[in-house]
This record gives structure tokens, sequence and C-alpha cells, in this order.
């Protein structure tokens, strides 16, 4: 991802606005806060970003914030502390991370201003934006059916919104890998929703994200690792894709390549992940591990999991299965209890059909830790 302050930048497409200001632009803005709003009326954005750069011998240290341009309130700040080496290398790990940080960042004070808006008065965007934190940290049906709710109102008022598209096709496929309602109608209109957001935009890193989602659910690895590699190209700082990229790979029985995405998605935002990011990282890091045999890992990373997301029903089907097969059926079956709990057409049965776990022998292990925990 490129940021820039101009309506084009040459040999690229621009495929998102994201309304920053460089502090570059604004001469002096770090020393006058309250011409802030004035910038903003000027310039256009809602956000300011200022960077610092000191260096002492061949130590470089640059700071970034992000400001709230319309109260001059400090969003986020990160210092990078570097050898310097090699300047031009240098320079892109400080603009990946910073960029990585900032997008999840900017939504967050989108949907808190949005928040403050009556629904009256919401766009598509502002729908997006409230429909947000259901998508990412849906723990129950509701959340579910809440996030499913905005986002057709967002396409209501725009049909051809390509994130608003995508968002709603992850959202279904989420009731399917919850087990939620039928998973075969939730996947099929999740693909729909999907193409039609890839066909609005080819270069929208979230529809191949979605995209990409939903092949695996449906246990389509091929397409699905095509489709993450492609939001990755589109936006290679993207945290979500490579994470969704680590789940296929886990489900798809190879786990070094898992913990590979993973490592990427941490180098990418170390600090800054939000308690539902650290949770999936925990999971998808246990359900490696699990496909590795290695069961004590599996059950202790779903249990750090289940800690953070009290509600995360994927998670504790796989502490159920990785406490059993560590013979530990006390914590397997509490785990097992609370994942019906969360998910009550949970059988044999219904992992067998429709589990993401790719190929048989894993499901089949995966079974045999849930029969130890108790499920029939």
């Amino acid at each position: 991802m490129i940021i820039t302050t101009t309506h084009t930048i040459e040999g690229r497409q621009i495929t998102a606005y994201l309304d920053i200001v460089s502090a570059e632009s604004v001469q002096g803005v770090n020393v006058i806060r309250d011409m802030f709003a004035g910038m903003r009326d000027f310039l256009g954005g809602r956000c300011i970003i200022e960077e610092n750069m000191r260096k002492a011998g061949d130590r470089l240290r640059v700071t970034s914030q992000l400001i709230d341009a319309s109260t001059g309130a400090q969003l986020w700040a990160r210092r990078h502390d570097r050898v310097l080496a090699d300047i031009f290398a240098v320079q892109d790990e400080i603009t990946t991370s910073v960029v990585a940080s900032l997008e999840p960042q900017l939504y967050e004070a989108e949907i808190l201003r949005f928040k403050r808006k009556p629904p009256d008065n919401l766009d598509a965007w502002g729908y997006v934006m409230r429909a947000m934190p259901f998508v990412w940290g849906t723990e129950t049906e509701g959340d579910n059916e809440s996030a499913a709710g905005l986002l057709a109102r967002a396409i209501e008022i725009d049909p051809n919104y390509s994130q608003a598209n995508s968002l709603l096709a992850h959202t279904n496929a989420s009731r399917a890998a919850q087990g939620w309602g039928n998973p075969t109608d939730a996947l099929a209109a999740a693909l729909s929703l999907a193409h039609r957001a890839i066909q609005q935009d080819r270069h929208d890193h979230w529809a191949h994200v979605a995209a990409g989602y939903i092949h695996t659910i449906a246990r389509r690895f091929k397409p699905a690792v095509e489709e993450l590699h492609e939001a990755i190209e589109c936006n290679p700082s993207f945290m979500n894709a490579h994470m969704v990229l680590a789940l296929t790979y886990g489900y798809g029985g190879r786990p070094d390549e898992a913990f590979a995405e993973l490592a990427i998605t941490t180098r990418l935002n170390p600090r800054d992940q939000s308690a539902h990011q650290n949770a999936s990282i925990l999971s998808i890091t246990g359900l490696c591990h699990l496909m590795a045999k290695r069961f004590g890992e599996a059950a202790e990373c779903q249990r750090r999991a289940v800690q953070i997301r009290p509600s995360f029903g994927s998670a504790w089907r796989t502490l159920a299965a990785a406490a059993g097969l560590a013979g530990d059926s006390e914590i397997a079956a509490a785990a097992l209890a609370e994942a019906k709990r969360l998910q009550p057409s949970l059988s044999l049965e219904w992992v067998e059909k429709y589990h993401p776990i790719v190929h048989a022998g894993d499901r089949a292990t995966y079974l045999e830790g849930l029969q130890k925990a108790g499920l029939c």
C-alpha cells in the first residue's frame, strides 16, 4: 500500500481513500495544534500523520503519530528504533509497519465517529463502520445478525459498494464456520457476494480475503490460497489476509506454512493487535499444533484463546478435541459442553460433513479427540 495526498500516482491505481493528510504537506502543524481543524477543512482529511526522525551515530529513531484533525487528539503513536545499515531497507520496513498499523486505527476512529451519529444520518460508509465491530468481533449469532443487517443497509444505499459486499460475504461464511444455520446455503450466498465485490473492484483486498475465507470454510484449499495471495498482492500490509491464509494452511494440514504467515502477521503490527486478533492468532496456532500432533501445546493455545474471547466457538471445539487427544478428560469435557452451548448443532456428523479441515485423515484425528471428550 502507498499512502499519498495526491489524486493520482503514476503507474498505480487508487484503490481506497483513507482521509489522511501527511504532516509533510502541512508545515508547522505540529506546533500550532488549534489550527488542525482549519488545516483539515483546507486539505480535506480527517486525520493527520506526523513523523519525526532523529539520528545518533548508526542508530535511527523514527516516531509516528496519527492525530484527529478535528480535535487534535492523538489516535495512535509508534516508535521505531533501527540500525542504519541500509537506509532504503529501513525505509521500506518502517513504511510497511506504519501502514499495517494505520488501517485498523483509522477504522477504529471512524467506528467511534459513526457511533455518535443517529442511524438516520448514516451513509453506506457509516453503516459499514457500524458493522465492523460485529464483523471482526463476532461472539454470538446475534452479533452476526447485527453485522448482516447493517451491511445489507449499506448495500441498499450503494449496491456497488465493494467493501460492504465483501464484509457481508465474510459474515455469511462466519455463520457456516460457527455452525449457525445451514452451512451450504450460507456459503453459497457468501460466495455470490464475494464474486460481486471482486467484479466491482478487482483490486479490493477485502473482497479477495472474503473469497479466500469462504473457500477455506468450504474445504476448497487451492482457490482459497489463490484468493488470499491475490489479497496480499493488492495490499501486502493487510494483516487479516496473512491471518486468514495462516488459517487456510492450518486447515489444509500445512502447519509450517501457517506459522510463517502468523509470523508475518505479528511482525506487521507487533503491539497494536486487538483482543480479537490475539485470540484468533492463538487459536490458529493451536490448530497448527493439533495438525502437527502436538496436542498439549494445541490445548494450551486454545485455552488462552477462550480466556481472551469466552464465546469463541471454534476455539472451544478445538480445545475439546486437543484436550481429549492429550488425555485431559476433565478439560475436554468442559470445553465440549461450552462448544455445544455455543453451537447446539455440534455433532460428529456435523464435523465430518462441514468442518473446514481438508484431509480425511486430519478430520479423523480431530473426531477422535471430540469422541474422547464425549461428543456423539
